[in-house]
């Protein structure tokens, strides 16, 4: 017989983060394609109108500390892990879910959730290596269905990289230095624009300016998953950087990207170089990057999870 849930809980859905967006998305198929009432847990005034995001289902809110009273066994909390300080798992009663999108969130994985699911291969294998779980793996989504205009990649600026500033600050700022003063040194005609910021850009906005770049470096040296560099390949723009050992989902060197493994610096200012040099190659890696990111779109997602759900949880799906 199907189980049942009386409500599902997301912690942090409203938080302006990929992390959060994508648990987000999970109570919305919840809702949806199971029918069961989802609540966002809040953690501060977060709420669907921060303009980073778009919540085409908004789901009803309430505090973290009203949740933690109401919460009941029949409850299903979705966990994301960077939540482990609180360990919820241990205190809380209800089936817990745990979308593991890192693996740098956390000093300390909560363990007593019931059931975790891998953004990639490599958080996976993470998981399995360090705390003995088997989790099954669902790469995350972007969003492919309304991306913004873009001009073709042949008129875009043809010597201009456009930097990301996301990841750990020091080993941000250490890159990326190193990569200033090689191409001043090995190749001036090559201009580094003014970095992307790791937040605060409004979705279309952030997706807007990846599209006027030919190019887009990425320095983030670790990341479960990595959003911004598949978006950047969904908008024609050929990522080079970091592979940032979780972006080795979908990156394949040379053929849809130019990326090194960390800490390899002078990789990445050689695969810059080249990139430029190249322009014909260049724009071969863009489209091959673009129908890359074409095979992470929503739909694929929700499927992926609904089965998921089912397969985990035992609940049947609606209609």
């Amino acid at each position: 017989m199907p189980r049942t849930f009386r409500r599902a809980y997301v912690l942090g859905a409203y938080l302006p983060n990929g992390g959060t967006w994508m648990a987000y998305h999970l109570g919305a198929i919840l809702a949806r394609d199971f029918g069961i009432e989802t609540i966002a847990v809040t953690f501060g005034a977060e709420g669907p109108d921060d303009g980073i995001h778009r919540y085409d289902l908004r789901l009803p809110s309430l505090p973290v500390a009203q949740m933690e009273r109401e919460v009941g066994a029949d409850d299903l909390l979705l966990i994301n892990p960077s939540f482990s300080p609180q360990q919820f798992g241990w205190r809380l009663p209800g089936t817990k879910l745990s979308y593991v999108q890192d693996f740098k969130t956390f000093a300390l994985l909560d363990r007593k959730i019931d059931h975790y699911v891998a953004v990639s291969d490599f958080v996976r294998d993470f998981l399995r290596t360090v705390y003995a779980i088997d989790a099954p793996v669902v790469p995350a989504f972007i969003e492919l269905d309304d991306l913004p205009p873009a001009p073709p990649w042949r008129e875009r600026p043809a010597h201009a990289v456009l930097p990301y500033r996301k990841g750990m600050a020091e080993v941000w700022e250490l890159s990326y230095a190193h990569v200033r003063a090689a191409l001043a040194q090995r190749a001036p005609h090559i201009q580094l624009l003014e970095p992307l910021p790791a937040s605060g850009l409004a979705q279309r906005e952030l997706l807007a300016r990846l599209g006027q770049a030919r190019y887009f470096l990425t320095l983030s040296a670790a990341e479960g998953f990595g959003l911004v560099p598949l978006e950047a390949m969904a908008m024609g723009t050929v990522a080079i950087g970091y592979d940032a050992f979780g972006g080795r989902q979908y990156f394949r060197d040379g053929a849809n990207a130019f990326v090194a493994p960390y800490p390899d610096i002078d990789g990445v200012v050689e695969r810059v170089i080249a990139a430029v040099a190249d322009a014909e190659r260049a724009e071969r890696v863009a489209a091959a990057g673009r129908a890359t990111a074409a095979q992470y779109g929503y739909a694929a997602f929700r499927e992926r999870w609904i089965e998921q759900f089912q397969r985990l949880l035992g609940i049947e799906r609606k209609g």
